[in-house]
């Protein structure tokens, strides 16, 4: 079976001023299959929004192929892409922002059969059932609502058009941690009742153990780990997975786990590295790896790019 998306060797960057530029995102293959949740992990700034926009080609490639069922996405045919992008849609962190204030919750969960002009389809009554509100909250405006009743309604007017693929950007980051995992209970459910792919967003790796079935972790726009979220998370075979698994706040003192100390600053984004990013940072770090772009191997299971994981 083809994966809902199909990401091939995308890369990305932005000319800023001074005349540098910043590469974005660098080389990114992954694949996402129906019913199933990827996490993208890193640091602010590492790539992950600008690698989902191109997923839903809300930003064009500069190199690369986006296929979606297996079907490449041509860049020149925009009415296919128009057609085509209904297929994912985004949920974003903060909901307040993502609702218009003079929108009612009906007018705003009907928003995109209105704009695409869909005739007999999911009524908003449905929709709000499906994340769990009550229909009379339909009239109500967002300033009437509570967080999580606000994200609730963005997820409604998300699976409005039917999508094969949710983009999660950080859905949970600005809810209560009790108002956290109804939002991930709830998406949860979503998935196993109509098979949705989710692309997650995030920088929580304690969220995100919880919830995904495979992670990726990038640093300056490349992936350097990859595979399932067990073993990512307990067996991390890179340093700057390692450096992300140590910064989880432990519950209790004894349960900290100690990783790998980071020394220096972050790569500039707007120099190419001859070597592996991460090596300016690494206590590991040999000649090799300031001159040789680590290759991407197999380990067990999970993807690595760094010539000393093993």
């Amino acid at each position: 079976m083809s994966p809902v998306i199909a990401l091939e060797s995308l890369s990305k960057g932005y000319d800023i001023a001074g005349g540098s530029r910043l590469t974005a995102v660098d080389d990114v293959s992954l694949q996402i299959a129906a019913g199933e949740t990827y996490a993208l992990v890193g640091e602010s700034g590492c790539g992950k929004s600008t690698l989902a926009r191109m997923a839903a080609m809300l930003v064009t490639p500069d190199e690369g192929q986006v296929s979606w069922s297996g079907q490449p996405v041509s860049r020149e045919r925009r009415s296919a892409v128009r057609a085509q992008r209904d297929h994912t849609q985004f949920v974003f962190q903060d909901p307040a922002a993502a609702l218009s204030p003079r929108l009612t919750v009906e007018e705003a969960v009907s928003e995109p059969l209105r704009i695409r002009r869909r005739a007999g389809a999911r009524s908003v009554a449905d929709l709000l059932d499906d994340v769990g509100l009550d229909r009379s909250m339909g009239r109500r405006y967002p300033r009437e609502l509570s967080g999580g009743q606000r994200q609730r309604v963005v997820i409604a007017r998300a699976l409005a058009l039917e999508p094969k693929l949710l983009v999660l950007d950080e859905p949970v980051a600005s809810l209560d941690v009790s108002v956290q995992a109804q939002v991930l209970n709830l998406l949860a459910d979503l998935q196993a009742a109509h098979g949705l792919a989710y692309l997650l967003i995030a920088h929580d790796l304690a969220v995100v153990s919880s919830v995904a079935d495979r992670i990726g972790v990038m640093y300056l726009g490349r992936i350097v780990e990859e595979g399932t979220a067990a073993e990512v998370v307990t067996r991390p075979r890179h340093p700057y997975t390692q450096m992300l698994i140590a910064s989880v706040p432990a519950f209790a003192p004894g349960e900290r786990v100690d990783g790998p100390r980071v020394v220096g600053d972050p790569a500039s984004p707007t120099e190419r590295h001859a070597g592996c990013a991460f090596a300016s940072r690494c206590t590991v770090a040999t000649q090799t790896c300031h001159e040789v772009v680590p290759p991407r191997r197999d380990l067990g299971g999970v993807a690595v790019r760094c010539h000393h994981a093993s």
